[in-house]
């Protein structure tokens, strides 16, 4: 029986709206067979629909190269929902990844980057679950996902900060505004291309510098209660940068510096149960095992 791991992303990483995504070693992990009908194991009841996104990709795949076909699945999932790790993307790039397995591979990893994105309606978190690695994306004038890797210092010390609230990604998007001053657009646009060069230096003086993002950070982080007192402990502590990881609610820290103790038991004195993991790039993307 094939076992499908796939990984968590965070994406924007700031000035990078919609258009930058880092893979990290998060796993999500599905054991997967054809059956006559679908069945989907070991998954929260409300999940358990033809809505599911995993179920809803494995059709996709095969309707895309002409197939009819059911499966079951076991989940083991490791990647929090709503919290802006890129759990939907795990699911749809998982369920893809299953049509192709069980049908000779009949799906490129090209190919199932393009559905997913698709799926999706932005390529951010799609590419990095996919390939692996820090990735640029976007969507060209023909509506085809364009995607780049990019380097990522390992020299920088991650971290992400997980409360026990959900944010909707629906609600982060209706949060922001429909338009922006000009100077406000060029200003980030600035900051995204010489924040990529800052990333694959590990040059947090210019991280530093670049990750002042005015598209949706100033907006979402309203959604975050305790997002102001995590950021205050975290810069002081390491003098690093926190932001907020996709839509929310999870915080993604970045510095060259440990978290100390300390700083962890001032986290875990706020409010909102703060789960504090170190984590790491996960430089391979969708997995067979």
């Amino acid at each position: 029986m094939p076992r499908i791991k796939t990984c968590a992303s965070t994406s924007n990483l700031s000035v990078g709206f919609d258009c930058l995504g880092l893979a990290l070693n998060i796993y999500n992990f599905f054991d997967v067979e054809s059956s006559e009908k679908d069945i989907l194991l070991n998954i929260d009841e409300r999940f358990d629909n033809p809505d599911n996104l995993f179920l809803k990709a494995y059709h996709k795949g095969c309707e895309f190269k002409g197939i009819n076909d059911f499966v079951k699945a076991s989940f083991e999932t490791n990647v929090p929902v709503s919290r802006g790790l890129g759990s939907s993307s795990t699911l749809i790039v998982g369920g893809l990844k299953a049509a192709s397995v069980l049908h000779d591979n009949v799906l490129t990893d090209d190919e199932i980057f393009e559905l997913a994105a698709s799926m999706e309606g932005h390529p951010d978190n799609a590419a990095p679950c996919v390939y692996g690695g820090f990735n640029g994306s976007f969507i060209n004038e023909e509506g085809k996902f364009i995607r780049v890797p990019l380097e990522f210092s390992d020299r920088l010390i991650l971290n992400v900060f997980i409360p026990d609230f959900e944010v909707s990604t629906e609600k982060a998007r209706a949060i922001l505004p429909n338009s922006y001053p000009r100077k406000t657009a060029v200003n980030n646009s600035a900051k995204a291309v010489l924040l990529t060069k800052a990333f694959s230096e590990g040059d947090m003086k210019l991280i530093r510098e670049c990750a002042r993002d005015e598209i949706h950070e100033p907006y979402r982080k309203k959604l975050i209660d305790e997002f102001d007192e995590l950021k205050n402990v975290f810069t002081n502590y390491t003098n690093g940068v926190l932001l907020i990881s996709g839509s929310g609610s999870t915080c993604f820290g970045i510095s060259d510096k440990a978290l100390p103790e300390e700083a962890e038991l001032k986290i875990r004195e706020l409010k909102h149960n703060w789960e504090i993991k170190e984590v790491k790039v996960a430089y391979e993307g969708v997995e067979v095992l």
